[in-house]
């Protein structure tokens, strides 16, 4: 069994915990978006051109930058597609068949997530083959091992991180009940919102105290 990728909704939650305080607002991962692909020509060819000197733990101001207005030319409800849960790579190119099984398990609220992560996982060996099959396997291995590094991690916890890990744990899960129970327009409102809303600070790069 597997941590499965973390849902846009939770994704969403997790954001509403720390935006709450400037101190752990975040931004975007630096590199190439992984929904470049499922963008027109022109912006693949755009974003691809801004990250291609990209090196990995270099600051990534000036990308990001130029990236954010690539996205912001795009049409709203192009914008706003971008926001849904992404498919996953093991599942490019499968059967429209086969890949709603795959949405009614994620869009299925009375299955615990645990459970979705085992059923998920008996679908992928039942109906994937091929290079499918194979990203899907590859994919499992990767979330294993980050689950190992990040316990290891958290088992490491000063009492004091701990005990605010675990507070902070409880309001995710709060928060993602409460988004989990909107509608759709609702949530898209939400994810309108937080596209537009400003990251970074004044006069200043990377690091340092928000």
């Amino acid at each position: 069994m597997f941590r499965y990728i973390t849902p846009i909704c939770v994704l969403l939650a997790i954001a509403v915990v720390l935006e709450a305080s400037p101190r752990f607002r975040h931004r975007p991962p630096c590199g190439l978006p992984p929904f470049a692909d499922d963008l027109p020509t022109e912006q693949q060819n755009n974003l691809t051109e801004i990250w291609k000197d990209y090196k990995e733990g270099d600051s990534c101001d000036e990308e990001q930058t130029r990236t954010r207005e690539v996205i912001d030319s795009l049409p709203k409800e192009l914008r706003k597609n971008l926001h849904r849960r992404p498919t996953p790579p093991y599942l490019k190119g499968v059967s429209k068949d086969i890949l709603e099984k795959f949405q009614a398990i994620w869009k299925d609220k009375s299955i615990a997530w645990p459970d979705k992560h085992e059923k998920i996982e008996e679908l992928a060996e039942k109906t994937l083959t091929g290079d499918n099959l194979k990203q899907f396997k590859e994919f499992k291995a990767k979330k294993a091992e980050q689950t190992k590094e990040y316990e290891a991690k958290e088992a490491k916890l000063s009492t004091e991180a701990k005990e605010a890990h675990e507070k902070i744990e409880a309001l995710q899960k709060q928060k993602f009940q409460i988004i989990s129970d909107l509608s759709e327009k609702a949530k898209e409102e939400l994810f309108d919102l937080w596209h537009s809303r400003p990251f970074g600070r004044f006069g200043g790069g990377r690091g340092g105290h928000h």
